[in-house]
């Protein structure tokens, strides 16, 4: 139980780190949670602040999910503390700490850190984005899609209900966010800020 409680403790410290709040004040002096939805992603961050800022919280975002990836193998070792750590970290870009409002939504972190853990059913989540975007051109339907097969996936992958609901707490947080505040891409066309 005291390992459980230190990776949920070490991986929202860690995921609360607000990379793309950071990057973005960095490189334009500008304070992400006050432009377009609010949300200090690297989505926001890329429309509104431009590539460089944008790979650097992307770099940072990915650092942190290796790290946290690390630490649960290097602590346990085993597949559960990974899915733990990853979905504290998630939790923690969502409720920063650090900020008082406005952190990310946490997909970067946990898309990454679902890479580390298992590449390939990251390919098929992947497929639900790709597909239906194709077909329909709709970015909003297609993400939705792409977050809403990650607990679907990952409960026929592993064929266990303990990693489906990993899957719905790494999603719901930023499904709960869209809904709220709106889709960064969404918004910035609305605004005139991409094509």
């Amino acid at each position: 139980m005291a390992t459980f409680v230190i990776l949920i403790l070490i991986g929202y410290l860690l995921g609360s780190i607000p990379s793309s709040y950071l990057s973005m004040r960095l490189f334009t002096g500008k304070d992400i949670r006050t432009i377009g939805t609010g949300n200090a992603t690297v989505t926001a961050v890329l429309l509104h602040g431009g590539k460089r800022p944008a790979l650097v919280a992307l770099l940072a975002e990915i650092a942190k999910a290796g790290i946290c990836v690390l630490i649960a193998h290097i602590m346990v070792g085993e597949l559960w503390a990974s899915f733990v750590i990853v979905v504290a970290a998630v939790i923690g870009c969502n409720w920063p700490i650090w900020l008082r409002r406005g952190g990310g939504q946490g997909m970067t972190i946990g898309v990454s850190g679902l890479v580390l853990i298992n590449v390939l059913a990251v390919l098929v989540m992947a497929a639900w984005y790709i597909i239906p975007m194709v077909v329909t051109r709709r970015h909003v339907l297609s993400n939705r899609l792409f977050r809403l097969s990650m607990p679907i996936v990952l409960w026929l992958w592993y064929d266990s209900w303990e990693y489906a609901l990993a899957g719905c707490l790494i999603v719901m947080p930023s499904l709960v966010k869209e809904l709220v505040t709106g889709d960064d891409v969404v918004a910035a066309r609305k605004a005139g800020g991409v094509g």
